[in-house]
Formats: C-alpha cells, sequence, structure tokens
C-alpha cells in the first residue's frame, strides 16, 4: 500500500518534467489538473481502508507532489532545474519557489533561522504536549502549538539548512502578528509559498480572462476545494465547510479592494482563527488533530 502512495507521489512530480515542454499552454495546464485528480483519487481509494490520520498524510503527500510537478511545469521556460535540484525542491521543500533552486548563493544568513526554528520547535512542543496533558479539545488551543511548532518552527529550520547549503529560500510564514488586513494575511503573512503557487496556478489564469476580482475569487475557491482534499476527503465528513471558509475570506478581500483599506489587525486575525470551526470539521478535529496529540502517550507518566 505505502509503495502504491510512494508511487502516485513521484509520478506527480515527475510529471512535472514532462508537462513543462508540452504545448499549447492550455493543453498543459489541462493535463496537468487532470493528471492531479487522478492521482489524488488513486490515493483515496489505496487507502480507503485505513484510519483517516493515516489517509489524510497519504493524501496530502500525494497532493504535494503533484502541486509541485504543476508548479514546476508552469514555470519552467527557458530557464529549467536539473534532476538534482528538481528533487532538493521537490522533497525538501515545502514552498512553491521554483526559482529558489535555480542557483546557488555564497554567504547566505541561516543560523538566526535555525535557532529561531529550535526555539519554537521546542515551545510548541511544550505547548502541544500541555494541550494533551489537560485534554484540551477546543480547536483554536489545538492547533496553535502544532502550527507554532512545526509552521514557525520545523519549517524555519529547513528554511536555514536549505540557505546554509546556497538556495535563497524566503521565510514562508512571516509574523503573523504584523497583519494589517485579511488580504495582507493571506499573500504575505500566511504559507506564503501556498499563495505564490495558487497565484500562479489559478489567479493569473482565470484574471486573465474575467478580471483581477475573478482572479481572486477563484484563489479563494480554488483554495477551498484543495483543503477538502486535504481534510474533509480523508474523515468522510465536513464536506464544503473548508470551501465556505476560504470563500468568505475572498468575500472579505475583495471588500477590502473595494473600500481601498484593510479591516485591520485584530478583525482580521478573529475573521481568521474564530471560524476555524469551518475550516477543521469536528470529525477532522477528532480524527486527525486529537489523534497527532497522541504521540505524547509516550509521556504518560510526566503529565499532571
Amino acid at each position: 500500500m505505502i509503495w502504491i502512495v510512494i508511487s502516485l507521489v513521484l509520478l506527480g512530480i515527475v510529471a512535472g518534467r514532462l508537462l513543462a515542454n508540452l504545448r499549447p499552454l492550455w493543453l498543459k495546464r489541462l493535463m496537468g489538473w487532470l493528471l492531479l485528480g487522478a492521482i489524488v483519487v488513486g490515493a483515496d481509494f489505496t487507502l480507503a481502508a485505513v484510519e483517516p490520520l493515516w489517509r489524510m498524510v497519504g493524501i496530502c503527500c500525494v497532493l504535494l507532489g503533484g502541486m509541485k510537478g504543476l508548479v514546476y511545469a508552469e514555470w519552467a521556460g527557458l530557464h529549467k532545474l536539473s534532476w538534482l535540484r528538481y528533487g532538493v525542491f521537490s522533497f525538501l521543500w515545502f514552498g512553491m519557489d521554483v526559482g529558489s533552486f535555480q542557483t546557488r548563493r555564497e554567504g547566505l544568513s541561516w543560523k538566526g533561522d535555525v535557532k529561531l526554528g529550535l526555539l519554537l520547535m521546542l515551545l510548541g512542543t511544550l505547548g502541544a504536549w500541555l494541550v494533551w496533558a489537560m485534554e484540551w479539545r477546543q480547536i483554536l488551543i489545538m492547533f496553535l502549538p502544532m502550527s507554532l511548532g512545526f509552521h514557525f518552527g520545523a519549517l524555519r529550520v529547513l528554511k536555514g539548512g536549505l540557505r546554509a547549503k546556497g538556495f535563497p529560500v524566503r521565510t514562508l510564514f512571516p509574523n503573523v502578528l504584523a497583519t494589517q488586513g485579511i488580504g495582507d494575511f493571506w499573500s504575505r503573512r500566511w504559507n506564503v509559498g501556498y499563495s505564490q503557487m495558487m497565484q500562479r496556478l489559478v489567479g493569473r489564469p482565470v484574471e486573465r480572462w474575467f478580471g483581477a476580482s475573478a482572479g481572486a475569487m477563484a484563489i479563494f475557491v480554488g483554495s477551498g476545494l484543495l483543503h477538502e482534499l486535504a481534510i474533509t476527503l480523508p474523515v468522510r465528513a465536513g464536506y464544503g465547510l473548508p470551501t465556505l471558509y476560504f470563500t468568505a475570506h475572498g468575500v472579505l478581500v475583495l471588500l477590502e479592494k473595494k473600500w481601498g483599506r484593510s479591516i485591520g489587525k485584530i478583525p482580521a486575525l478573529l475573521a481568521v482563527t474564530v471560524p476555524l470551526g469551518f475550516l477543521f470539521p469536528p470529525a477532522f478535529q477528532s480524527e486527525v488533530i486529537a489523534k497527532c496529540l497522541g504521540v505524547f502517550e509516550i509521556w504518560a507518566p510526566l503529565s499532571p
């Protein structure tokens, strides 16, 4: 079973190299999205009998591999990556900035990222342990330490490691507390690599035909659909809630543009965190997030 999943991941990644040479552009995009859908369906079918947590892990790995291929196929033109650097981009980095692996640079700063990342990993791990030990199961309380440890900690360490090797990758999760509005949060503060990917694969093509507002809205609706694959499909429940979550935020972004000003830091952070139950439906909270905390069972003697 695991070898089928690994094969699907590799298929999505290798396809990116092949699709890069396909013309015309519309055919390349169509074939890429069809392949992505096919390998996700294949992963879901293969993992149908396993528990939701591991089904989510498998589907997300296949989805990430497929998206890497799509991004590379869209990016590759006159410039291409060697197979080795394409492998580093595909397997060792969660971002979607293909160009950062095109050339290596000397003297990039990296030690600060590793130190800060390790500290945040430690704080996130301790926070997650406390949540598990106290049996707190509110979604925001569960999510915050896990996000601190992984998004802001582990990925910062990974960034430092790649920069030490000369790849000028950037922080994927900059300071969210500097958020000025909902548009600023999703474009510059939260998972910058993902937002760049959606802009390249969805926003620009739709904007070209239907205008800037349609392109922006397509990014959020598309994000909702991709999160359905990663969240609701593995647990077989809560369908439509992640799409509703992102669609609502897309509307807020358009309203900010219409008003000519951002809604502000506090309202933006509240808009992101208060409805987290829509992004992570109850079944996902209990079958995936809460079970991730179960890793601390090995520390049971240390619990209060």
